[in-house]
């Protein structure tokens, strides 16, 4: 009798700590289960609160800048004035735009182009122009021949030394005052190496590719023209350029 009374005291602790480790649930200090208390209002709801809930504004299209009727201002190096002031249109597919810049009397230069936007994005603009331009520099002792001149006066107005490339009759000049004080020789050739500054300018046409990215804009092309330099000639343009595309639904 007592071997029975004991297997079944045995038998119901073991149960009771089957059990207990059996429940994923922790207890109070009563033994009761502590189990968390929700339920979904609705099926579609999460049982974990509204954090959970998709936004739907996350899947509406961002808005994007307009790629046609817009401003650009700026500015550039290269043709027509070394340094440029630019100020362009987009408007539908064509491109207006003016560059130039005035920084002295023999230093200036102004170019409009006439272009056809033929791809576009919100973020990228290809166009081809057809330019027109005019400039004037005076470069400090510029290369003979290299801009079409064949004589570049020196300003210093003594025989033999008047022109940067020298004729024969120069030469026997220089030659012979060299031979009679060769430090008035020398003075003269000083004065007329410091002296050569020249007038050059330029009327030009010419195509060009133009490339908008963002604010970085560049035209490259090539040009025709009458003044002192030669055909045919490259057109260039770099710089940044701000715009005032407005965003769009």
């Amino acid at each position: 009798m007592k071997q029975i009374i004991f297997s079944l005291l045995f038998l119901t602790v073991l149960g009771t700590n089957l059990y207990s480790q059996s429940s994923p649930y922790p207890k109070d200090k009563n033994g009761n289960e502590i189990k968390p208390e929700w339920t979904p209002s609705k099926p579609n709801e999460s049982a974990f609160g509204d954090d959970e809930k998709l936004n739907q504004n996350s899947l509406d299209e961002k808005r994007l800048p307009k790629t046609t009727n817009f401003w650009v201002y700026g500015a550039s190096i290269g043709s027509p004035a070394s340094i440029n002031f630019n100020l362009g249109y987009y408007w539908k597919d064509i491109v207006l735009r003016g560059s130039g810049g005035v920084w002295g009397p023999q230093w200036k230069g102004g170019q409009i182009d006439l272009g056809y936007t033929f791809w576009k994005t919100p973020v990228i603009t290809h166009s081809i122009s057809i330019v027109g331009g005019y400039f004037e520099v005076n470069p400090f002792a510029p290369e003979v021949g290299r801009g079409g001149q064949s004589s570049y006066p020196t300003g210093v107005n003594i025989p033999g030394y008047n022109r940067r490339d020298p004729t024969q009759e120069d030469l026997l000049i220089r030659s012979y005052i060299n031979s009679i004080d060769s430090n008035v020789a020398t003075y003269l050739e000083y004065e007329s190496r410091e002296r050569q500054r020249v007038h050059l300018t330029q009327r030009y046409i010419g195509v060009t590719y133009d490339f908008l990215l963002g604010n970085f804009f560049l035209q490259l092309g090539g040009g025709i023209g009458q003044g002192d330099y030669r055909n045919p000639q490259l057109l260039l343009q770099m710089g940044y350029l701000f715009n005032t595309r407005e965003y769009h639904d």
